[in-house]
């Protein structure tokens, strides 16, 4: 929904070109010794520094916080405007568990939204290169994959992360902000906000996870 002049300074251009060709070559001549220079100082990675970034550290470990078995309450609000309409409540599971050497944590959530069965499958880890938290998001109610990227502070008791989608409806892209809420060891929160193109947002879904004895 955004989009557009073009014209005369193609002439412009034409009739300046002749009289800084030789200024260009000159200057085109320094920049070329200078992205050398940079070049040469900017050295690649040893080998030493590439094997570490495939090696899971601390911020790998901030994960363990969902890695289990949970009793998940869900709530979903299909009103922009949560008094229009009580949330829908239901109940599920999940079990949360380290796949890849613990490079990753994979949750499974089972359970019924909206009159529905609903299963998900969420893959959550940290990206060093990039330096910052990915996850992936798959279900059973369409055939989108959402990306998720986002951080969190050193403890990473509150990990915020967006992604976005086209709504099947409108078919305009809408943006997802997902909120993780580390309660304590038992328990966590992860609640769901979406942005609309014109900026509003609103709490569609919010998950109650308490670990199960």
């Amino acid at each position: 929904m955004l989009k557009r002049l073009i014209a005369a300074a193609i002439a412009f251009g034409l009739l300046i070109s002749s009289s800084t060709s030789a200024q260009q070559e000159d200057t085109d001549t320094r920049t070329v010794a200078a992205e050398g220079e940079s070049e040469e100082e900017a050295a690649p990675p040893t080998l030493d520094e590439l094997e570490a970034l495939t090696i899971p550290s601390e911020p790998h470990e901030l994960l363990e916080a969902t890695v289990g078995t949970w009793d998940v309450t869900i709530r979903i609000w299909s009103d922009p405007e949560p008094e229009a309409e009580p949330a829908s409540e239901t109940e599920g599971t999940a079990i949360g568990r380290w796949i890849l050497g613990e490079r990753f944590v994979e949750t499974v959530y089972e359970g019924e939204v909206l009159g529905r069965t609903f299963e998900g499958l969420k893959i959550e880890g940290f990206d060093k290169a990039a330096e910052n938290y990915v996850s992936t998001w798959r279900d059973n109610l369409g055939t989108y994959t959402l990306v998720f990227k986002g951080d969190c502070e050193d403890t990473c008791l509150e990990r915020t992360m967006s992604s976005s989608f086209i709504d099947p409806v409108s078919k305009q892209i809408f943006r997802i902000k997902g909120v993780t809420t580390i309660t304590d060891n038992d328990a966590y929160t992860y609640e769901s906000f979406v942005i609309t193109p014109n900026g509003q947002e609103f709490k569609n879904m919010e998950l109650d996870a308490k670990r199960r004895d």
